[in-house]
């Protein structure tokens, strides 16, 4: 199992009371919300984990944590870790390759 460390800044939005958006600036892909704070970390640690075990899947790097260089006014900016369990399996073919895509 490997951990990750990522910093989240979580954006309360405009006009609306406990709705706070998810941003991380080591993985700009990650975009979430939660109706509350609590909801809005559960949400970011769940996109953190999916997003790490695809480009874990798809044979990237993850990227190193970033901090953000500019913080909104009201925002909370935390670290969250990450633990995901990656095992790359394969499977020889003993059919025939014609017999198989057929």
């Amino acid at each position: 199992m490997n951990l990750y460390k990522f910093t989240v800044v979580f954006v309360p939005e405009r006009g609306e009371e406990d709705l706070y958006n998810v941003f991380v600036p080591a993985l700009p892909e990650v975009s979430t919300f939660g109706e509350s704070l609590e909801e809005a970390r559960f949400m970011a640690q769940d996109a953190l984990e999916l997003v790490v075990l695809s480009k874990l899947e798809e044979g990237e790097t993850i990227p190193a944590n970033k901090k953000p260089t500019k913080v909104p006014r009201g925002a909370v900016v935390e670290d969250i870790l990450v633990a995901v369990s990656h095992e790359v399996k394969s499977t020889p073919l003993t059919l025939d390759v014609k017999t198989a895509f057929s």
